[in-house]
């Protein structure tokens, strides 16, 4: 069904671990709104909260790549954009 995912390609790594915290952060978002509006405009996760969460979610992904489908190219570009991420973080929240 999905085998495009089932390549050892760098370039499938980056679009992972670009796409995976983006998806993540869109559901996380909308779930922290929500709780938001029912517990009186208190938001459960801060925003630096809510992006970390969804930088560490390239975790899960690298982890299965990389113990489970031992794609080490894969594994490398979710790794890469894992790195880029945790930079960009640091430098818009320092």
């Amino acid at each position: 069904m999905f085998k495009f995912l089932k390549k050892d390609t760098w370039i499938l790594g980056i679009a992972l671990g670009l796409l995976t915290p983006a998806i993540s952060f869109l559901i996380l978002y909308y779930v922290n709104k929500y709780l938001a509006s029912t517990n009186q405009g208190v938001a459960f996760l801060k925003d630096s909260t809510l992006h970390l969460i969804c930088i560490f979610m390239n975790v899960l992904v690298f982890r299965f790549y990389m113990l489970k489908m031992k794609f080490d190219y894969t594994g490398r570009g979710i790794l890469l954009a894992t790195f880029i991420y945790a930079i960009l973080f640091f430098y818009f929240n320092i």
